[in-house]
């Protein structure tokens, strides 16, 4: 057990008000930072749930944009097929 020396003098009633004002002051600034806290921590779920989404659509039309690319050289091969065929055949 820890004794602690007592203190050279008694604080008066109005050193106690003001210390126990000071407290609560400092327990008000807390309880602000906490609640700062939980608005940010709720903004940033939100901001990385808009993330998540975007980032869904931007891989669904990369799959989109890719089919279309696919597609588009197929189409170019034949036309390139059909041309070299035309070329023979005129020759």
């Amino acid at each position: 057990m820890t004794v602690f020396p007592l203190p050279d003098q008694v604080p008066s009633e109005t050193e106690l008000a003001r210390r126990l004002r000071a407290v609560e002051r400092r327990e008000r600034q807390l309880d602000q930072a906490l609640a700062a806290v939980a608005a940010q921590r709720e903004q940033l779920a939100a901001i990385q749930a808009e993330y998540e989404r975007r980032r869904e659509g931007l891989i669904a039309r990369t799959r989109e944009v890719e089919v279309e690319r696919d597609r588009l050289r197929a189409e170019r091969a034949e036309v390139v097929a059909q041309s070299l065929s035309q070329d023979r055949a005129l020759h």
